[in-house]
């Protein structure tokens, strides 16, 4: 609750200046109307200046004031909103100066204040020359969520109230729309990033997204891969539809590269030197090179070396009409079902799960995948308990 009130500076020639209390959120600043009254015309319970009718301009400018301080109070103090201390200390000082500027004692100056939903852009600007596009333009989904979030749910969205309670209410609403655990992670991994970012920009104290409670939620998903000979069965299926025959070749080919559906824009005869392909990733911009298997080329050759990448809605859409096919002619898997399980990823855990069983070097194959750490390539691949016995039967130290 807020409170104004009025009371009697110090007589001067017979007229007291009216000064202001204005108490809120356990904060108290004291302004001055700039007004003065005789003495003995100030009602004090009444608060006004009497007889009404000789001071009615004075009193006028009174109600004035207070419905001013009243109503910028509830634009900066949202009823049922929660505030740090340094954030009610930041928003007393704007109300301060606002008054200042209504009193006509202080210009107005035009500040466009940041909060969190605008720190977006302000981020997106900042690493659009270092992150993969793909990568900044997800903060434009996030930021969509966090509005609908705000409006549909009334839950003010801004630096100071990034917390346990928004943690828990925006993953409850983006599943409320139908988001799967692991794109929920992602959002709350950006809404992670762009806190510690806005920390280090001095626009927020808040820590509350380090505390445990505030996790990414992840979950083991496109668990799949396809053995080589699977991979070979999938690309002899007969498939009628030039457009999704293109997207299983591409998908063939980065079973065999590890490289992702984006990377094939970039790729022609003019990568390949030597048995190698030279490449740099669209995602993370790094520069791979791996041999070149030969039906690599035999593929780029069928294409006149203009293989031309479909959106990734279509290919995704494809690559469940490719499993549904090979599921329905009944082409040989270990298991069949697997067929109805493939996903765009499974290509790339295919290429390192594949290469891992067939002896090559851990470090080598995150060389191609991108892999950073051996604990993330590790639950990246998929490889049962009996297919590492089997891979290490060779071994000199089991014989």
């Amino acid at each position: 609750m807020a409170s104004v009130k009025y009371y009697q500076h110090k007589e001067s020639n017979s007229k007291t200046l009216i000064l202001i209390t204005f108490t809120f959120n356990h904060q108290r600043l004291r302004l001055s109307t700039g007004l003065t009254v005789p003495a003995k015309a100030w009602d004090k319970d009444d608060q006004k200046a009497k007889p009404m009718k000789e001071f009615a301009e004075t009193n006028k400018r009174l109600r004035e004031i207070t419905n001013f301080l009243l109503d910028k109070y509830d634009e900066l103090f949202p009823s049922e909103s929660i505030f740090s201390k340094d954030e009610i200390k930041r928003k007393s000082q704007e109300l301060k100066d606002s008054y200042q500027v209504f009193a006509g004692r202080k210009e107005e100056k035009i500040i466009v204040q940041t909060t969190l939903l605008s720190f977006i852009g302000v981020f997106q600007e900042r690493y659009k020359n270092r992150f993969n596009p793909t990568h900044v333009l997800h903060y434009n989904a996030l930021k969509t969520h966090l509005e609908s979030f705000q409006q549909k749910k009334g839950f003010r969205v801004d630096f100071d109230t990034i917390g346990k309670d928004f943690y828990l209410q925006f993953t409850y609403y983006l599943k409320e729309i139908g988001l799967k655990p692991n794109t929920i992670g992602s959002h709350i991994k950006r809404v992670k990033r762009l806190m510690n970012e806005a920390v280090e920009d001095k626009l927020t104290t808040n820590l509350e997204h380090h505390k445990r409670d505030f996790k990414v939620i992840k979950v083991d998903v496109d668990t799949v891969y396809l053995t080589e000979a699977e991979i070979q069965a999938l690309y002899e299926l007969e498939i009628d539809i030039p457009e999704k025959r293109r997207v299983r070749d591409i998908f063939v080919l980065n079973c065999f590269t590890g490289l992702r559906h984006s990377d094939w824009s970039k790729v022609s005869f003019e990568n390949i030197h030597n048995g190698n392909l030279y490449v740099r990733t669209q995602k993370t911009d790094e520069p791979v090179i791996l041999p070149v298997k030969p039906l690599v080329l035999e593929i780029l050759n069928k294409y006149n070396n203009k293989l031309g990448v479909i959106s990734l809605q279509k290919t995704n859409e494809a690559i469940r009409f490719i499993g549904q096919l090979a599921f329905s002619k009944q082409i040989k898997s270990i298991n069949i079902n697997k067929w109805l399980e493939i996903r765009t990823h499974t290509a790339r855990r295919s290429f390192a799960t594949n290469a891992y069983l067939a002896g090559i070097p851990i470090r080598d194959i995150m060389q191609i995948t991108g892999h950073r750490k051996t604990e993330s390539f590790l639950k990246y691949i998929r490889v049962t308990k009996l297919e590492t016995a089997e891979k290490l039967k060779d071994h000199p130290f089991f014989r």
